[in-house]
């Protein structure tokens, strides 16, 4: 499967959180020719406790504040030499995104996790669960426990891949070996084994299916055969996918998400695997449905 980024769309709500994101998005889209989408969603959640002429005006200062702030993102991506376009809308901040998507073809959606009133519930799991579950498009969540960085020193040098074999037929693979080639990174592909199991073997059990991975997702003249290593995981899934990212400094995470209901997610006792991660990692991930 070959990955083609034409269209990249930033949800930001103007905090250093989006900021970070936004160095994120400038440094893909570099790489992939990408057309950038500055998105900003005004969420008029008051205007049943104001009279209707309150509400135009406030809405009428969010515009002006939102395109006011625009024009510094827009000048940061002219800046990186990226094309950008602005668009605000007013509603409900999940499905102002969902229409954002399909209006533009949109490849690729990123978020940051920590901000105002909005996208700040992305840290909570509402609006996040909508989106990386809900996009019909790969969304790489920037979180709380990754640095504000400029452009201009975000770095993709290793990307780490969970993955189960079964064959491995997910389109999440193909993402984690585009974007390693594209920024030369070294590539870890790992397997969690959630019950007892000693390393030596898991270790013997992961070289067959290492082999037909590699063979399946990887071109044969490619270098990055020799930078792609496996490693095994143990316990439960999300802490060791967290726990080996951080051991080996890992500067994105890859990885497959289930298409599930938001409001079943909001009532599971335990969030699930892609949330957990999303949560609480040290480095964006990267959630392909």
């Amino acid at each position: 499967m070959e990955i083609a980024l034409k269209n990249i769309l930033l949800a930001t709500d103007f905090s250093p959180a989006s900021d970070a994101a936004l160095a994120h998005a400038l440094i893909i889209a570099s790489r992939y020719g990408s057309k950038l989408y500055l998105a900003h969603v005004i969420c008029p959640e008051f205007k049943d406790l104001i009279s209707p002429e309150m509400t135009e005006t406030i809405l009428g200062h969010a515009q002006a504040f939102a395109e006011q702030k625009m024009e510094r993102l827009l000048s940061t991506g002219r800046q990186a030499g990226a094309p950008c376009q602005p668009l605000i809308g007013q509603g409900v901040i999940s499905e102002v995104l969902m229409e954002m998507l399909h209006q533009n073809r949109i490849d690729l959606v990123v978020v940051g996790t920590r901000g105002r009133r909005g996208l700040r519930k992305l840290l909570l799991g509402s609006v996040a669960e909508e989106v990386f579950r809900l996009a019909p498009c790969p969304v790489l969540t920037v979180g709380p426990g990754t640095s504000e960085k400029r452009s201009e020193d975000v770095q993709l040098r290793h990307i780490l891949y969970p993955v189960e074999y079964a064959p491995d037929s997910r389109d999440a693979a193909s993402y984690a070996v585009s974007l390693a080639e594209e920024f030369h990174a070294e590539l870890t592909v790992m397997k969690v084994f959630e019950d007892m199991v000693s390393p030596p073997e898991a270790k013997a059990q992961i070289q067959e299916p290492v082999r037909h991975w590699m063979e399946d997702h990887i071109p044969a003249k490619s270098d990055l055969r020799e930078r792609t290593s496996f490693e095994p995981g143990y316990g439960a899934a999300g802490e060791a996918i967290l726990k080996l990212a951080t051991d080996r400094a890992a500067d994105l995470i890859v990885m497959s998400v289930r298409r599930l209901d938001p409001v079943v997610i909001a009532h599971l006792l335990k969030p699930d695997t892609a949330s957990e991660v999303v949560r609480n990692a040290r480095c964006p991930v990267l959630t392909v449905r």
